[in-house]
């Protein structure tokens, strides 16, 4: 998740489209296949459905930093996003994760889908206890549904021709329908 929240603040934090695609091209250059391709799902617009409803999240933030439910709201005012305030809202973590992307979906945030509250709200606490602010607000971004950076698809399509050498032509051809919500992503797809 780490190499992952650092290539979405790179992308955040310019609105150069060279710096942008270089970020692509670094990110996709180095990471692990698996990653690579929830990445690319997910840069070129493929949308992450709702795991867990958005009052669940709200609620937990605030049980977890032992706080009133109008200091969220007046952090949240402030910030005007859901993710960041509750990113910042918790205590530091407890411990730490090395896991990337592909593993954060598939073993932590698509199994939410359809748990009890309960089995929810333990699992997200667990998660929040082992990242840090910047890799929480995007875990968040993920479980609610949200997600959402400042790269279109043709971008990664650009990152992409640059890594494998292909025409970025050729790429576009390869991902249409790769952001299909019916299928998830993997490296086979991927590669």
């Amino acid at each position: 998740m780490k190499r992952f929240t650092d290539l979405y603040r790179r992308i955040d934090a310019t609105t150069s489209t060279q710096k942008k695609v270089a970020a692509l091209v670094d990110y996709f250059t180095g990471a692990p296949i698996d990653d690579a391709a929830w990445a690319a799902y997910f840069l070129a617009g493929g949308k992450p459905s709702q795991v867990v409803p958005t009052a669940v999240l709200r609620a937990l933030a605030c049980e977890i930093a032992g706080i009133d439910e109008w200091i969220f709201e007046a952090s949240y005012a402030v910030t005007g996003d859901l993710a960041e305030a509750i990113a910042y809202v918790l205590p530091p973590p407890t411990s730490t994760s090395d896991d990337g992307l592909a593993t954060w979906m598939v073993q932590h945030v698509l199994p939410l889908r359809g748990q009890e509250r309960e089995v929810q709200r333990a699992a997200v606490a667990r998660a929040w206890s082992m990242l840090n602010p910047d890799e929480r607000f995007i875990l968040v971004k993920l479980i609610g549904g949200g997600f959402r950076v400042g790269v279109s698809k043709l971008l990664v399509q650009r990152a992409l021709a640059q890594v494998s050498g292909q025409d970025v032509k050729v790429i576009a051809q390869r991902m249409m329908g790769y952001t299909d919500a019916k299928q998830q992503p993997d490296a086979a797809r991927y590669a």
